[in-house]
């Protein structure tokens, strides 16, 4: 484990010698990164926001410059290819509609302890949860059944026609010129959505939801969107019911509404997490509607396997060890110095900070501010990027989503060269700005940044 972590000092220490920035330049190039999110008048960005089919969903990639019609993932994935020039990608789009949601909570916590206004920020979180509660809906729509809200979601609703809308906010979100993307990749969009073909619920989707959920619940439970609406912790009480709710439905083994098994494959058997997530939905809910989220199995099967996959981290797969490190920060009762020791080695040390905000506890001494302030100092001003034209992100900023792929901090190896929205770099700044607030500068926005009219949900 030492050899591990010299080696990871080894590699961010230099940059951020290379690279220092200040407090102030960090929360600048956190708006940025913001601004860059939601795109501009003349700049695509990652999420259309409104209410409707695909909106209020980050894309996790773009490609500027391909060609839609010849496109290698266009045309091996029963896309819909046709001309025009540039795709935006989204995949495991539930799992990081949950960090989305984790960082506009700590956007407006933050804002609202510097008396800023929250009001842009709430509603963007809002129509984010109601994007869930649409995927929702309209997962055993696709499978021919009448909709319903009932914890069985799609992963993402993006339309193969999603890049044609012409309102204002899609023109924005699209962008002009040379920043237009004229073609839309996803679970959803490419081929036909079937049970067992990666689309719909899956335990990793499920454990990226509840970044949002728990950060939502911990910080800003009590506050609401509009006064006639429910508060934000009673929307996140509910999903949560219904998620947990149909994951025992069928003891942890995932199904089709009409019973047909997700595969292993895609995330199908939730028992080696049934007691992380049935934990967390105890705390969620408070059991508000009666049920123990730690039975059938979750509690005699899933606690010894999960006490095995933590035993036995060094021998797992990336996203295995992503899951156990996510989900266990997520645990109040969780050891500071054990969650602090096993992040440093897996190179994840944003899930100490996660659990020190969640449940207000102190740091443990082995992770240091300025290992947090390393990362963000070397995060390039012009968002994460691996090989893509005009990328200049460095060493530990090429991956999707360090959180989430670790391993990829240098590049990965299925030669996939795109750009990434950044959330990453947003989560972590956001938990370092709420821990760190009393030595940084008063968080606020700049004027016009996030500078988008969106019609007010009328009720």
């Amino acid at each position: 484990m030492l050899v591990r972590y010299l080696l990871y000092l080894a590699i961010v220490l230099p940059l951020a010698t290379i690279n220092a920035q200040t407090p102030t330049q960090n929360l600048e190039k956190y708006w940025a990164y913001r601004q860059r999110l939601i795109g501009t008048a003349d700049k695509a960005g990652f999420v259309d926001i409104g209410l409707g089919q695909g909106q209020s969903i980050p894309a996790l990639e773009r490609f500027p410059h391909t060609d839609c019609a010849t496109d290698w993932y266009m045309q091996h994935h029963s896309c819909s290819p046709h001309e025009g020039t540039g795709r935006l990608h989204w995949s495991d789009a539930t799992l990081y509609l949950g960090h989305y949601m984790a960082i506009l909570a700590l956007e407006y916590a933050n804002l609202y302890r510097a008396n800023q206004s929250t009001e842009a920020v709430a509603q963007e979180l809002w129509y984010a949860l109601e994007a869930f509660e649409r995927l929702d809906s309209l997962a055993e729509v696709t499978l021919g059944l009448e909709g319903k809200k009932d914890g069985f979601f799609l992963r993402d609703d993006i339309a193969a026609t999603f890049y044609l809308k012409t309102d204002s906010t899609a023109d924005r979100r699209f962008g002009k010129g040379e920043f237009t993307f004229d073609c839309t990749s996803s679970a959803y969009t490419c081929g036909e959505p079937k049970v067992d073909d990666g689309v719909f619920i899956s335990q990793d989707q499920v454990t990226g939801l509840l970044v949002g959920f728990m950060t939502i619940n911990q910080l800003i439970a009590d506050h609401r969107y509009q006064p006639n609406l429910p508060t934000f912790g009673e929307k996140v009480s509910l999903n949560m019911h219904r998620i947990a709710s149909y994951m025992m439905r069928y003891n942890w083994q995932l199904k089709g509404p009409e019973g047909t098994d997700i595969p292993n494959k895609w995330g199908g058997n939730a028992i080696g997490l049934s007691y992380p997530i049935g934990k967390i939905a105890n705390h969620i809910t408070q059991q508000k509607y009666g049920d123990d989220y730690l039975g059938n199995g979750a509690k005699l099967l899933g606690k010894p396997i999960y006490k095995l996959l933590h035993a036995s981290l060094a021998w797992q797969s990336e996203i295995n060890r992503g899951l156990a490190m996510s989900t266990f920060s997520l645990l109040e009762n969780t050891p500071a110095t054990l969650l602090a020791r096993k992040a440093i080695k897996e190179q994840l040390i944003i899930y100490p900070l996660l659990h020190a905000v969640l449940f207000r506890k102190p740091l443990s001494h082995k992770i240091e501010q300025h290992l947090f302030e390393d990362l963000l100092h070397t995060a390039p001003p012009e968002g994460p990027c691996f090989n893509s034209p005009d990328c200049m992100a460095p060493d530990g900023w090429k991956s999707y989503d360090r959180w989430i792929h670790p391993d990829f901090v240098n590049g990965n190896p299925h030669g996939i060269h795109s750009e990434s929205p950044g959330l990453d770099y947003m989560l972590l700044y956001n938990l370092y700005h709420y821990y760190y607030y009393t030595d940084l500068p008063a968080y606020h926005a700049p004027e016009n940044v996030l500078d988008y009219s969106l019609p007010a949900w009328q009720y």
